[in-house]
């Protein structure tokens, strides 16, 4: 495949659709083009879940969208990737894969984050509508394991969809269409490439002006292969993390393991790759120069404020636990916070203080990424989420004011640090787009 000329032919998105709209659209361009659509099963609240058969190719792929209900962007690349092989049946042939597309893992979810996808983008209104379920509701964190003295057995609804589908097709390339929130790209993969396919991308990413993430990887303890491109990882590697820095893992691991290693375990030889593009971003997340802190001082801060907005929010989730009961998804969400608070230890800043991986200075990318975790992903959106728990118990007032307080604080913190932009949607397609074709390229050679 020509990245080149696919990447010329990406029209400019202005908003994400809806989970109506995504109905549609699976609709519309299937039968346009003579698609098989099916049913492949329902969401907990009984919504289908429908897959698109394109090709007839030898070996069969699997790109699927809304991995979390907060990451929309693939369902875009999926929407072009349907309508460009419809359009274009010798470029499908010539991939000799036959494709099979999901638009959204997580229907219900879906509909819970779609006040933020229209119209423009800020840092209120996302963490104002944003809605992402703790880790044992989470559609690709609920494949079963067994994995030591550890066991999880209890997929959600539509991860047994997922596991159904895999189980039929036994994809030799799965892209779950994951996707980030502030700071750079960074990529994910089961399969080490050669440096060809990391120069392209690179390049690909200078082009459409997208910052690489050179601070702190998602999760300290990711196997690099060339910054910043990781080795996926699983139920697994948090189990060992956890035994690492004095954590028992049967007391703190609460969820499954991920589609990629489900895959796996029923074709090794498969292919799986994400790439975690972001909506914001600021020009620190690739300062590399050092600054006056080291990464022991980034994190015991980060850390500290975690733990402060976690203590801070405790009786506000007590009044709304008081009312909100299963299945409600609010419910789940604010029980998980208490149970991290509950279940809260030292182990990691234990670990941080003594280890001498922090000993070194940090760069200025690694402190935003330190700033960015207590005010963007452990701070304005939790703070935005707890606030929409008070709403849907029905509960206002003073408890409502301090969390809009607290969203504002948190916005004020992120734009006073830095000059930050959102990215247009359309250059996030793109770079999703590269990644497939240059991944379908590197193991087609």
């Amino acid at each position: 495949m020509n990245t080149d000329d696919i990447f010329t032919k990406v029209g400019d998105y202005d908003s994400f659709l809806t989970l109506d709209e995504l109905d549609k659209r699976a609709f519309e361009l299937s039968n346009k083009y003579g698609f098989e659509i099916r049913e492949a099963g329902k969401s907990e609240n009984n919504h289908p879940m429908y897959i698109i058969k394109a090709g007839r190719g030898s070996k069969n792929a699997f790109i699927w969208g809304f991995p979390h209900p907060n990451e929309p962007i693939g369902s875009l690349t999926i929407d072009w990737l349907i309508d460009y092989f419809g359009k274009n049946s010798d470029a499908l042939r010539e991939t000799d894969y036959t494709w099979y597309f999901m638009y959204t893992a997580d229907p219900d979810g879906t509909r819970l984050n779609e006040e933020w996808f229209k119209g423009k983008l800020t840092l209120e209104k996302y963490f104002n509508n944003f809605y992402r379920p703790p880790a044992n509701r989470m559609i690709d964190w609920t494949f079963p394991i067994k994995y030591k003295d550890y066991e999880w057995s209890s997929p959600l609804k539509e991860t047994r969809v997922l596991m159904d589908i895999i189980d039929e097709i036994k994809p030799a390339l799965m892209y779950p269409t994951h996707n980030s929130g502030f700071g750079g790209a960074y990529f994910f993969s089961t399969r080490k490439f050669d440096d060809g396919y990391y120069n392209n991308l690179k390049k690909f990413t200078q082009t459409l002006g997208i910052p690489l993430h050179m601070g702190e990887p998602e999760e300290e303890f990711m196997r690099e292969i060339v910054k910043p491109f990781y080795f996926d990882l699983g139920c697994a590697d948090y189990y060992e993390q956890m035994k690492k820095i004095g954590k028992n893992p049967l007391e703190h691991l609460k969820s499954g393991d991920n589609s990629t290693f489900y895959l796996l375990s029923k074709n090794p030889q498969a292919v799986v790759i994400k790439s975690e593009v972001p909506y914001f971003f600021s020009k620190k997340v690739m300062d590399t120069s050092l600054s006056s802190k080291t990464r022991r001082d980034m994190y015991l801060s980060f850390l500290e404020n975690y733990e402060n907005n976690l203590k801070f929010i405790q009786p506000i989730l007590a009044k709304t636990l008081n009312v909100l009961k299963e299945p409600n998804p609010w419910f789940y969400l604010m029980a998980d916070e208490k149970r991290r608070w509950d279940t809260r230890t030292d182990a990691m800043k234990n670990y941080v203080s003594s280890s001498p991986n922090f000993d070194r200075k940090a760069t200025e990318a690694e402190l935003a990424d330190g700033l960015l975790g207590s005010y963007f992903y452990n701070g304005g959106l939790l703070f935005g989420q707890v606030k929409r728990a008070l709403l849907e118990a029905g509960l206002n007032g003073t408890d409502i004011k301090a969390m809009d307080d607290k969203v504002r604080e948190c916005c004020e913190k992120i734009s006073s640090y830095t000059t930050w932009e959102v990215l247009p949607i359309k250059k996030l397609v793109q770079l999703q787009l590269c990644v497939l074709f240059e991944t379908v390229n590197s193991i087609s050679k």
